[in-house]
């Protein structure tokens, strides 16, 4: 850890091991396998805390194979601002699912209650328990839209922050005398 912050360090066997073998059309995506090493060192840490990386690669300070740290940060910036703005559509379409689901469940608690009203007091047990079943069932029907309201968009929302504190890292490249072997 750096006084500044958590450092995440990623030792690379080639600098250009962060540029992708279809040479990257977007300009501006991580290969998969670095990124998920990021959110997987990243997510262990405080969240509060201001996150350094630094790519560590033997060919890193070699002037034919030199790739800039200011692309490479742009590049991660760019990867984990795409991520992040997915999170938020994610949890835009979970808000857009609670509209419709409570709209639903409101319906069926409208006509189960109504339903279960019509039934009088004294029709009997059997009745009775077909009144008290409607009940349920009507109140069941809010399940779902309570669940979208609370909690659905919860996971969403942290891997956004994650996403969001990985592209605002701050980067750095230095050549390394041999790169171990990645985990």
């Amino acid at each position: 850890m750096s006084s500044a912050g958590h450092e995440l360090c990623l030792h690379l066997d080639s600098i250009r091991s962060l540029i992708p073998a279809d040479g990257d059309p977007l300009g501006g995506t991580l290969p998969a396998s670095i990124a998920e090493e990021l959110v997987t060192r990243a997510r262990a840490l405080d969240e509060g805390v201001q996150l350094t990386i630094r790519f560590l690669a033997p060919d890193a300070g070699v002037a034919s194979e030199r790739v800039s740290a200011s692309a490479i940060e742009a590049r991660l910036h760019a990867h984990f601002a795409r991520v992040a703005h997915r999170h938020d559509l994610q949890i835009r379409d979970i808000f857009r699912f609670a509209r419709v689901s409570t709209a639903v469940g409101l319906l069926c608690v409208i006509v189960l209650l109504a339903c279960a009203q019509a039934i009088p007091d004294d029709a009997g047990k059997l009745m009775n328990g077909l009144r008290e079943s409607l009940n349920i069932f009507a109140w069941v029907a809010m399940w779902r839209p309570a669940e979208l309201w609370l909690y659905a968009h919860l996971p969403e929302r942290h891997w956004r922050r994650l996403a969001l504190r990985l592209g605002g890292a701050t980067v750095s490249v230095e050549a390394s005398p041999r790169a171990p072997a990645q985990p």
